[in-house]
């Protein structure tokens, strides 16, 4: 018994990505990369040997970015039912990411913050 398989279709995850507007992908976009940077960052420290004076720092920003990065993904969650709440919860998130997360959690706190600014001018921007 022959099986087809159909190849024009696009993958799940893709289609999924497709429908979700820019403001909504750099607000989860921004969540991701500050809990994934945080975890090889995290990683990198740990098998170079964390010395004992330093251990307390690095597992805080550790933790911080890693519960904030996760704040930052529903964030993006929250702006798909309304984008003020959205752009709000990514903002405040974003500014403690940037401030307490470390480089990691630089990085994403900007992101999140560039998909917040996109998110707060969206209903302003002209769609055809």
């Amino acid at each position: 018994m022959a099986q087809s398989y159909d190849m024009g279709s696009r993958p799940i995850s893709a289609t999924v990505l497709a429908t979700k507007p820019p403001h909504e992908l750099l607000i989860i976009l921004g969540g991701v990369l500050a809990i994934l940077l945080s975890a090889v960052a995290f990683a990198i420290r740990w098998t170079e040997g964390i010395p004992l004076s330093a251990a307390n720092p690095v597992v805080r920003t550790f933790v911080l970015t890693i519960v904030l990065g996760g704040v930052l993904v529903m964030a993006g969650a929250i702006a798909r039912k309304n984008i003020w709440n959205g752009a709000i919860v990514a903002v405040v998130v974003s500014i403690v990411l940037i401030v307490y997360g470390g480089q990691e959690g630089t990085i994403g706190g900007f992101v999140g913050l560039i998909g917040a600014g996109i998110a707060v001018a969206s209903p302003y921007l002209h769609r055809k």
